[in-house]
């Protein structure tokens, strides 16, 4: 039998207890195994013991079970190419050696299979039929997730867990009658299809009594929730909206990166600081931080990374063309640059801008835009040190606030090396942010993220900012 085991486990806020269950299954499995920790943003310290025991680990938003353990299944399967997996939760360890073994047997015959603590044989015996093996697994309508079974054949038909339901409670039960509905980990009944008979195991694995999450008001949202997708069809993705997508797959990459390059430990002290755009947000975390208005020239407008590249190469030509100018929304858009004019037109708010109204305002533009870049001239040729920032969102409509994982990378030292040129005497960092894991070894570059997801709202976004200068110690020594 062949195949790649991988071993998960979801935690929240049990940080004492996490570490026995990881040192367990180090212990006690006798397979090589992929691993995983997903953490539900926990606020007991559970990411810094993470970091300290240098074990890979997905984490995030406090989300709920069906999140977390998605985290794992998609790490797991699509990252690490799993074929078995099995998921435990943090009061759920191995206690025997090679305790995987039957597991794996048990997934190979029936896809999907659930674990039966031995206290539950004692105080709740429901079981139909069974020894607990897994040639002959118990038969028992009772639904437990102390540590579950999945096999990738099966996953790809079911997906996996729905995000609809909250915090904790019926995730579970609804994921497993989707299996039973595919004819995986159990006998479905299908007049009565939340009576299905599920498969179970015992023995190699022990629990330790923890206190719950969940509450009665969740619950009975939750089971009102399930009740209304029942007869849904069978796979799910691990979210529902584009938002949450790129959520998701901002904690995925973000595993799956190298560890981040560590600030330093001394105050970065420039004179000014200068925004380079990527979206309105920019300008608008440095006023809040550092009580300076700035330039503003790239309040007015968005460009591409390329395309501001070529602007400092070439003087700024180009930047106000009317050969291809046309409606983009309520904003302005020129096909030869990707420019987007969307701040800089004398208008009332709710009308949109028109091409017609560009032309009329040009004169204004053009007089406006060469004494903002006039300023910055001045500005770099006369300042000791000075911070550009860039951030990676460039497109006025997009969500996503970080640079989705795979997406194309911009030439950083193109642009760098163009601000150089343009100021040859300038002592300058260009502080690169939301471009992921993107890094270039340069010591004129600085890479970082705020770590918000993409569905935050301008005040979370502001926050994020203002949490990355702290950690980065940036230091304006000159407010203006």
């Amino acid at each position: 039998m062949t195949g790649k085991l991988g071993i998960g486990i979801i935690t929240y806020n049990r940080k004492d207890i996490l570490q026995t269950t990881i040192s367990s299954i180090f212990r006690h499995t006798k397979t090589p195994f992929e691993f995983v920790v997903a953490d539900d943003g926990s606020s007991d310290g559970t990411p810094d013991l993470l970091k300290q025991l240098n074990v890979p680990h997905v984490t995030g938003r406090n989300k709920g079970i069906s999140w977390n353990r998605n985290r794992v299944l998609w790490y797991l399967k699509e990252e690490k190419g799993c074929d078995w997996i099995l998921i435990l939760e943090d009061d759920c360890f191995p206690s025997t050696f090679g305790w995987e073994l039957p597991w794996i047997e048990a997934l190979e015959r029936y896809g999907h299979v659930n674990y039966m603590p031995e206290i539950t044989i004692e105080i709740d015996n429901d079981i139909t039929s069974g020894s607990g093996t897994a040639e002959d697994p118990f038969i028992a309508p009772m639904h437990q997730a102390f540590c579950v079974g999945y096999h990738a054949k099966a996953l790809s038909y079911v997906g996996y867990l729905d995000v609809r339901f909250e915090k904790y409670g019926e995730e579970h039960v609804e994921h497993t009658q989707r299996f039973l509905r595919a004819g995986y980990g159990g006998l479905s009944q299908y007049l009565s299809p939340e009576r299905g008979q599920l498969f179970y195991l015992r023995g190699g694995l022990d629990t330790l009594p923890s206190h719950s999450h969940g509450n009665p008001e969740i619950a009975q949202r939750n089971q009102a929730i399930h009740n209304s997708i029942r007869h849904e069809p069978l796979y799910r993705h691990p979210w529902r909206t584009d938002e949450q997508m790129f959520e998701f797959r901002e904690e995925i990459a973000t595993a799956l990166t190298r560890p981040p390059v560590e600030p330093p430990s001394d105050p970065q002290l420039f004179n000014s600081i200068i925004s380079l755009g990527g979206d309105g947000i920019v300008n608008r975390a440095i006023k809040d931080n550092f009580h300076w208005a700035g330039l503003g020239l790239f309040d007015q407008f968005l460009v591409p990374f390329h395309t501001l590249t070529a602007f400092l190469q070439h003087n700024f030509a180009g930047l106000l063309s009317t050969t291809c100018l046309y409606g983009y929304h309520d904003a302005l858009r020129c096909r030869d640059t990707l420019t987007i004019y969307h701040n800089c037109l004398d208008k009332p708010a709710h009308v949109h801008a028109s091409v017609e109204m560009f032309h009329e305002q040009l004169p204004a533009l053009q007089y406006r835009f060469r004494s903002m870049i006039q300023e910055m001239d001045e500005l770099c040729h006369k300042t000791q040190r000075v911070l550009f920032i860039r951030s990676w969102r460039d497109g006025l409509y997009y969500k996503g606030q970080h640079r989705p994982d795979h997406s194309a990378t911009p030439d950083f030292r193109a642009l760098t090396d163009a601000i150089a040129a343009r100021y040859p005497e300038l002592d300058f960092r260009i502080m690169f942010v939301n471009f992921g894991n993107a890094y270039v070894d340069d010591p004129r570059m600085i890479f970082a993220n705020t770590r918000t997801p993409d569905d935050s709202t301008a005040e979370e976004e502001l926050a994020g900012w203002k949490d990355l200068f702290s950690k980065h110690r940036i230091t304006l020594l000159q407010n203006r």
